[in-house]
């Protein structure tokens, strides 16, 4: 199935039945979890994750209620997966960047998935849920099948904002048409890249085009920092995925602090974290 074929068919089910997957399917997803371990297909190689199957998930109410989800209201599942990372730069934005691979591997596999945020106290969140593998419980990913049947329908775009609405080129603020995107040739794939979910779909990300570097920023005043950071890691993944399906081999690099002076002459504004260049 292809990138495009995928996000149009990903949506956030967060009502399950109370069977559980089979072992044939909980087996091939964690096959595939297995290829991150040694940090191929991320975006740290440096960066130690390990990953906890919770299979028992309709018992953990009383654990995840307070902690997870929206204001503590957690989505109750047959099964979770809990990503744990070693806490250091970039590990938010490579916790997302691994999970939203296996929410749309999900997705290819016909298996409801919706993402869960771990609100606090992630250290007791951990031993309560029994896990014993070391790092930090990041997010975790619900896993099941959905309560109802969820008829395929293309993804609407009117609830996502425009391409011209945030992307820039040259410098902040100088906005682009779109049919000058489409001359560049990238003007589907920025498109695509709409689709990327975000918390509270606020969709908070800006682009600035400079010839062949795209330079992705996060920001504003209504999601916090580690929000921020992993709708950063998705669009990065988004960004990549679509960039490639139309051809392009598209590479980040991600932002150090030491760089700063390099981005000075595009205006950025200080509520707005630069997270990297994409090199197309």
């Amino acid at each position: 199935m292809t990138f495009i074929n995928l996000i149009e068919k990903r949506k956030s089910i967060r009502n399950y039945q109370r069977s559980k997957l089979s072992s044939n399917d909980l087996k091939e997803i964690e096959n595939f979890l297995t290829q991150f371990l040694d940090g191929e297909n991320t975006l740290q190689e440096d960066i130690d994750i390990d990953f906890a199957l919770i299979e028992d998930g309709w018992e953990k109410e009383d654990i995840l209620k307070g902690r997870t989800g929206y204001s503590g209201n957690p989505i109750l599942a047959p099964h979770y997966i809990a990503l744990l990372s070693e806490s250091k730069e970039g590990y938010l934005l490579n916790t997302s960047y691994v999970l939203e691979q296996l929410v749309l591997k999900a997705v290819e596999m016909n298996i409801g998935t919706c993402w869960i945020s771990v609100e606090k106290d992630s250290s007791d969140l951990k031993r309560d849920l029994g896990i014993a593998t070391s790092g930090e419980i990041v997010a975790l990913i619900a896993l099941g099948n959905p309560k109802t049947r969820i008829p395929y329908t293309k993804k609407s775009a009117t609830s996502r904002i425009g391409v011209e609405d945030f992307v820039y080129k040259d410098k902040w603020g100088n906005t682009v048409k779109y049919e000058e995107i489409e001359n560049m040739g990238i003007g589907t794939a920025l498109h695509n890249i709409r689709f990327a979910p975000s918390w509270a779909n606020l969709q908070p990300w800006k682009l600035i085009i400079d010839n062949d570097k795209i330079i992705l920023t996060v920001g504003g005043t209504k999601v916090d920092n580690k929000h921020l950071m992993l709708d950063a890691g998705i669009m990065m993944l988004y960004m990549e995925k679509a960039f490639s399906q139309a051809g392009i081999n598209a590479k980040w690099n991600i932002y150090k602090e030491e760089s700063k002076s390099d981005f000075s002459k595009y205006n950025i504004p200080s509520e707005y974290t630069i997270i990297g260049t994409l090199h197309i």
